[in-house]
């Protein structure tokens, strides 16, 4: 009789893994360090902390990233601004770990780059040229958001 229980057990067991969609997490992302805030979007899909913009919600399938209007997040060549365009496939090799932090190819190290004098910056793999004001930061989770939120 128990291991008649146990193999119940266990289907039931699975079929709870295949009903949850875990590939798939929707967040919100927090900078810290030099430049620290939650990132918020602009109409264009450009991604920024400060401004005011409206608070951008990253769903992140098979390591990459998509908006909340199903725009891919791309690292814009040649500069690794992190921005999410209309029809462009998701830059992959991004990871959330088991604490929340996220890394691009195993680094943690981004880069905030400022657009103006007014404390917005824009995101980056490493500083933008010719920008001599980028800071070091690290991105994280913020929380669920979208079609990931309880």
């Amino acid at each position: 009789m128990k291991h008649t229980f146990s193999l119940v057990a266990f289907g039931l067991g699975a079929n709870a893994l295949v009903a949850r969609d875990a590939s798939q997490q929707c967040i919100q992302i927090v900078a810290s360090g030099g430049a620290s805030g939650t990132l918020g979007q602009l109409g264009d899909g450009q991604n920024r902390i400060g401004g005011n913009n409206p608070t951008g919600c990253y769903c992140l399938s098979n390591g990459g990233f998509t908006d909340s209007k199903g725009r891919g997040c791309i690292l814009t060549p040649p500069t690794t601004q992190f921005q999410c365009d209309v029809g462009a496939s998701p830059t992959t090799g991004f990871m959330i770990g088991s604490d929340g932090s996220i890394t691009y190819n195993g680094s943690g190290k981004f880069y905030a780059c400022p657009v103006n004098d007014q404390g917005e910056y824009n995101v980056y793999t490493t500083p933008a040229p010719g920008q001599t004001k980028c800071v070091e930061i690290s991105l994280a989770s913020g929380g669920a958001c979208g079609s990931s939120a309880p």
